[in-house]
């Protein structure tokens, strides 16, 4: 049961879910956003919720998008991850999103649950890191607006309070020429929490761009981690040793593993990940 009472909405358009939540506030109530509902539904078994109203953002078409719409690949926010790899209109988003968690629990983790989860990981965030074109298309009081990913990531997506996202886009000409490649690696089962998570890319110049997740209590991207990589006049082994030790954030330490395994294990993951990519060239 819920500790504590909480109202339930379901609006069925962006206007309405927007004026809905300034309403809320007036009325000096504290509500959130509600989309797979994995992350809301745990924390208020726990009592460890600072809302008393929910606003479900799923029967907003909208959101639902799926789609190459004109040069671009959209992905609405409420989309579950099931989703996303079943109909694998971007295999580098599907190879990611396809090793978070185990299969029951990816058909209720949305796409904008997993970007704005409390959880450190958001894996799903690593294709659109090492993309130019990812956009964000963002419900505001002044209507709908596009942001740039790399303006409003810093850590995290930091979107004003109220706002909530409809939907991710990237350029489909971009996305189509990443050949790519996505490793989950884990200190025991497959489904566990990630000891790192890496997406790498290499773009039509020949760059390579990689992000992570589970390195740092945030997923990165650093262009000068990127410039090493790109270097290959030397071996994967040796860019591998160099990216590690110019991370921008030191290794966490946690449960799942010790810095010092988090350093040995992305060094050998990010080796193979650039022979298996300069292999396809």
């Amino acid at each position: 049961m819920m500790p504590n009472p909480l109202h339930y909405y379901r609006p069925d358009t962006i206007t309405e879910a927007r004026d809905l939540f300034e309403q809320l506030q007036r009325a000096n109530q504290r509500p959130t956003y509600y989309g797979g509902g994995t992350e809301i539904l745990t924390r208020s078994r726990l009592n460890d919720g600072d809302f008393d109203a929910v606003i479900d953002l799923k029967g907003i078409p909208e959101l639902h998008v799926h789609e190459q719409d004109g040069s671009r690949l959209r992905f609405g926010s409420v989309l579950r991850l099931t989703e996303l790899a079943d109909r694998d209109l971007w295999p580098f988003l599907t190879a990611t999103v396809d090793r978070i968690a185990d299969h029951t629990t990816r058909g209720q983790i949305t796409l904008g649950g997993n970007l704005f989860s409390t959880l450190p990981y958001k894996e799903a965030l690593l294709p659109f890191l090492v993309s130019d074109s990812a956009d964000l298309t963002v419900a505001t009081p002044d209507g709908v607006k596009q942001r740039r990913l790399a303006d409003v990531f810093d850590e995290e997506l930091r979107l004003d309070p109220g706002d909530f996202l409809i939907s991710v886009t990237v350029d489909g000409q971009e996305a189509k020429a990443l050949a790519f490649k996505s490793f989950k690696m884990t200190r025991q089962d497959w489904i566990d929490y990630p000891l790192v998570t890496i997406g790498t890319a290499r773009r039509e110049d020949g760059s390579i761009r990689a992000a992570f997740s589970g390195w740092s209590s945030f997923p990165f991207t650093s262009s000068r981690v990127n410039k090493i990589l790109s270097n290959t006049q030397k071996p994967p082994e040796e860019r591998a040793r160099e990216a590690v030790a110019a991370m921008p954030f030191h290794a966490v330490d946690d449960i799942h593993g010790s810095s010092e395994y988090r350093q040995f294990v992305t060094q050998y993951t990010l080796a193979r990940m650039l022979k298996e990519l300069e292999a396809q060239s």
